[in-house]
């Protein structure tokens, strides 16, 4: 068989469909897209709103990151995590990623 005989998995032609429709490119993002296939099914309008929530809860973790100076792909998935735990509160988000950035113990007396 071919390579144009072939046939694409369904879930990639509609990753395709998706990034076409909201001018999405790079690999990242139809990695994401294609998870997203995975965990919901290849319903095209709830894939598209689960990914713009993903995408605004990261463009929220990147605004903190902004405010509070730091950087980083890792940092950014730690604080996208603690949003899942403790909400959208700012002030709760950077109480919470200060507290799990603590190098060294505390000793109580």
């Amino acid at each position: 068989m071919s390579e144009t005989e072939k046939k694409e998995d369904p879930k990639v032609t509609l990753a395709n469909e998706i990034m076409n429709e909201e001018e999405l490119t790079g690999k990242p993002t139809m990695n994401k897209i294609l998870e997203i296939i995975a965990l919901i099914g290849t319903d095209k309008n709830k894939v598209k709103d689960a990914y713009s929530q993903y995408k605004k809860k990261e463009n929220f973790a990147n605004d903190i990151m902004e405010e509070l100076g730091i950087k980083g792909k890792s940092t950014r998935i730690k604080v996208m995590r603690i949003m899942d735990m403790v909400g959208w509160d700012k002030k709760k988000i950077k109480t919470s990623l200060l507290r799990s950035t603590i190098t060294s113990r505390i000793e109580h007396n």
